[in-house]
């Protein structure tokens, strides 16, 4: 259901339009990873969901899941330029901080700021690399509301079974796989 559109181009479209534009912070939506995410977000996002976006970058998986229907998002990163494009981004698509907050900051290391986002959210997504979700896997539960979805993506092949693995071992169970060009993206539950 979405487009993804660069704020100086016109584009005429029966789909949800995501107007980026990336700058410096990483995500414009052309990477297989990315794709799978939004993908999977297309499904899931019903409407009135919570969501919280893990390394959101230029924001992008955040404002895909307020475009199609969430109805809040918190995004963290650990780099202050992510942060402030992330921003910029949810602005030009028309979405407030009432909506979404973006956060600089550690998940995996910061327990203060893991109680700060609190929780439970509907949706957690993590489109980052193989390591980091792994050190996720053991800390993220509390942040996943019963019933609620970890979706992660940022995983090469070669990676994959390590990663799946190390989410098993922490309790969570695979819900679905997908891939793409060597990418791989898990939904836990």
């Amino acid at each position: 259901r979405l487009a993804i559109v660069p704020s100086w181009q016109e584009y005429d479209t029966d789909r949800v339009k995501l107007i980026l534009d990336p700058g410096l912070a990483f995500g414009t939506g052309g990477h297989e990873t990315t794709s799978l995410c939004m993908e999977a977000l297309d499904e899931r996002v019903q409407g009135g969901e919570r969501v919280l976006d893990i390394g959101t970058g230029s924001g992008i998986l955040a404002i895909a899941a307020l475009k199609l229907g969430a109805a809040v998002a918190e995004g963290v990163d650990i780099d202050p330029v992510a942060v402030r494009t992330a921003g910029e981004n949810a602005a030009l698509n028309g979405i407030g901080k009432d909506r979404y907050t973006v956060r600089w900051g550690d998940v995996v290391t910061d327990r203060a700021l893991r109680r700060e986002l609190g929780g439970p959210y509907d949706v957690v997504v993590a489109n980052i690399v193989a390591d980091v979700i792994k050190a996720l896997a053991s800390t993220v539960r509390p942040l996943v509301r019963e019933g609620g979805i970890f979706l992660c993506s940022g995983i090469i092949d070669d990676r994959a079974e390590e990663v799946a693995q190390c989410l098993r071992d922490n309790g969570w169970t695979i819900a679905e796989t997908r891939s793409s060009e060597g990418w791989f993206s898990y939904l836990g539950r």
